[in-house]
């Protein structure tokens, strides 16, 4: 939308009012956001999205939204972009964390039931012998 409307910028109020439509669970923030905003605390409205949204990354997202009066709509995008890449990375290494704990532990199971066979065998094969070995001694 920054780049979209440049002749014409987008306002913070009418993107929290866009992102508020867009929101059913946090659409309550949103308009106690937009309320403290239009109050003429815009500080506080950034401190109280971020405290409100119980989200890792909700205070970056608060401080990339409040500048959009005061930047250029061009280098909002830009920080938006590596706000969204960072997001993503996240979520991949969040991904690839999982994947690797399930894979060790599956690992451990087939290696508990590798173990297990060769003792079986072993007890098997010692008992077995040990059998023939007092046939003679009876």
């Amino acid at each position: 939308m920054a780049i979209v409307r440049k002749e014409h910028p987008v306002s913070l109020d009418y993107m929290i009012e866009e992102l508020s439509k867009g929101s059913l669970k946090l659409r309550p923030v949103y308009q106690k956001t937009l309320s403290i905003l239009r109050s003429g605390r815009p500080h506080e409205a950034s401190e109280y999205f971020a405290g409100s949204v119980a989200s890792a990354r909700a205070e970056d997202f608060s401080s990339i939204l409040f500048k959009m009066d005061i930047i250029d709509p061009y280098e909002l995008v830009s920080q938006l972009s590596v706000f969204i890449e960072i997001m993503r990375e996240i979520r991949v290494t969040k991904a690839m964390k999982q994947a690797e704990r399930r894979a060790m532990i599956i690992t451990a199971f087939s290696t508990a039931s590798v173990l297990a066979a060769m003792v079986n065998f072993c007890v098997v094969v010692v008992f077995l012998d040990t059998l023939s070995g007092l046939k003679y001694i009876f």
